[in-house]
């Protein structure tokens, strides 16, 4: 089995558009498939392409399988390292039932309720539910009036999570599948052509419901700040549509994902880091290793981080549209700090899920995002699965984890010095929303900072969330395809082409670069 892993939409299969990809590929020979990476991209890929008769092989640079995330065990916890919950449970849905299988028979998936809870620096806080006459409970507390305004913005945000779902879940060949008349209309009526806090801010006055209901843009690595306002479908999908947690955690859904990878007879190769992918006149044929095996293939998909694709296993000259200037012109998201925390008790006043924001909410922001500073007072997302699944520690333990953006690597910051003082910082406030000090209860802790990311899943300039960011010149037809256009039989899955960033827009990557590989090939 696999060691540590693994961070209503329009994603269900069209069934004629199936049978006629399938009877296309029945015709064919066999083809070989090496895909770059096990993280959950490149499994649901590998599954995918396996179950249409493709002959699979993954390899995978690390010891374990789940790319961006990982497990912690240790004396008896466990501990999510990447993402924590998982939202649009239709994507997660539709990929089992792509290979025959059915999610809720091999995972056991709880409801988390609240959503979230929102602590603010005057020590109060707020509920986030998926209730809507609980959350408009919730926020008339926090501002009179805002009831009312609250049902409004859930359906605005509504028909802005109808709009960008259309493109969300196809596959791009030219600008006019973006840029339509119809698609133009919408994006007027709805606004999302504005800024997300601009837009949240036109529903409520407060600044702590401004800041509840825009920090979902931060998920992509985005500044609600710069983020477009139809970002705001984020938020949506989250209320509307609810927030899940695996028992066990998100490793036990990646390691099952894993489990039917390798039961179903696609071959994953561990400890097995790429050095080149081969190309022979313009055409891919295969991968070598940095052991030097030559592993041949007649297509190659990278799950691996997309630019650091290009630029670390396509010699220069191969790669016309995406030189050494081009990547480093692109625009990335930005870093994290992640703390986790082993404790000898259970914190009782801590909900599943919590978020905590600076009394500087801009100025916070601006340091990740424009000056590339260490914030003083860091926001951060608080994570205390033991509310949900007392499986995970031992009797009368917990564990907590604790996620606070930062700058990525291009800002330059000493994590030696910084990362001690964002450690204390983090400390104190967890302690102050506890109501006791944790210090005094750590059995054991691990740091991640962006060098980790770096190093350990090749995340250019130290990407937390996901390399490319989401402005709208990196978004839907203007986000790297999931074809090359230069080189044939070269394809790309995973966050830094479209959809994008987020486990289920990954999941939905992989059916769409699957659907393009059984047409092509």
């Amino acid at each position: 089995m696999f060691r540590g892993i693994d961070l209503q939409c329009r994603v269900c299969y069209q069934g004629d558009l199936e049978n006629r990809l399938s009877a296309r590929h029945e015709s064919n020979a066999v083809k070989s498939v090496i895909v770059i990476g096990a993280g959950l991209g490149g499994l649901a890929t590998a599954l995918r392409l396996h179950h249409r008769g493709f002959d699979v092989t993954v390899v995978e640079k690390l010891s374990r399988i789940g790319g961006r995330c990982g497990v912690i065990a240790r004396d008896g916890f466990r501990i999510d390292t990447g993402p924590t919950i998982l939202v649009m449970k239709e994507a997660f849905e539709e990929t089992y039932r792509a290979i025959g299988k059915s999610i809720d028979e091999r995972v056991e998936l709880i409801r988390i309720d609240p959503n979230y809870r929102v602590y603010y620096h005057d020590d109060t806080s707020f509920d986030l539910h998926a209730s809507m006459p609980d959350m408009a409970e919730e926020v008339e507390r926090i501002e009179r009036g805002a009831g009312e305004r609250y049902f409004q913005f859930l359906g605005d945000s509504s028909r802005k999570y109808e709009l960008g779902m259309e493109f969300v879940t196809r596959n791009y060949d030219r600008v006019t599948d973006l840029a339509n008349p119809k698609a133009g209309f919408r994006l007027l009526r709805t606004r999302s052509y504005r800024k997300l806090y601009d837009d949240v801010s036109r529903y409520f006055y407060s600044d702590k419901l401004r800041k509840a209901f825009s920090f979902h843009s931060m998920f992509l690595g985005l500044s609600p700040f710069q983020a477009l306002a139809m970002y705001s479908l984020i938020t949506y999908a989250d209320l509307a549509r609810g927030m899940w947690y695996p028992k066990g955690g998100i490793g036990t859904l990646v390691n099952d994902i894993g489990t039917l990878a390798q039961e179903s007879g696609v071959n994953i190769q561990l400890n097995s880091p790429v050095a080149e992918i081969l190309l022979t006149d313009g055409r891919v044929d295969g991968a070598r290793l940095e052991s030097g095996e030559e592993i041949r293939a007649d297509v190659v998909v990278s799950n691996a981080d997309l630019p650091y694709t290009y630029r670390s296993l396509i010699r220069s000259h191969q790669r016309p549209r995406y030189s050494d200037r081009k990547l480093d012109s692109m625009d990335y998201a930005c870093s994290g700090y992640l703390l986790y925390l082993a404790l000898d008790r259970t914190l009782p006043r801590l909900k599943h899920q919590a978020l905590y924001f600076a009394e500087d909410y801009r100025g916070n922001l601006d340091d990740i995002f424009v000056t590339g500073r260490i914030p003083e007072d860091p926001s951060f997302h608080l994570n205390y699965p033991v509310a949900s699944d007392p499986s995970i520690a031992p009797d009368g333990k917990s564990t907590v984890y604790a996620l606070a953006p930062m700058p990525n690597l291009k800002a330059r910051i000493d994590w030696d010095k910084a990362g001690p003082v964002v450690r204390d910082r983090l400390l104190d406030r967890i302690s102050r929303i506890a109501g006791v000090d944790i210090r005094e209860h750590i059995v054991w802790e691990e740091q991640y900072d962006p060098r980790n990311f770096a190093r350990d899943i090749n995340a250019v300039h130290g990407t937390a969330f996901g390399s490319l960011a989401h402005g709208f010149f990196q978004s839907a037809y203007f986000r790297p395809r999931n074809r090359d256009r230069d080189i044939d039989g070269l394809y790309f899955v995973g966050q830094a082409t479209y959809p994008g960033i987020g486990m289920p827009m990954v999941l939905i990557s992989a059916r769409l670069v699957a659907e393009r590989i059984i047409e092509e090939c």
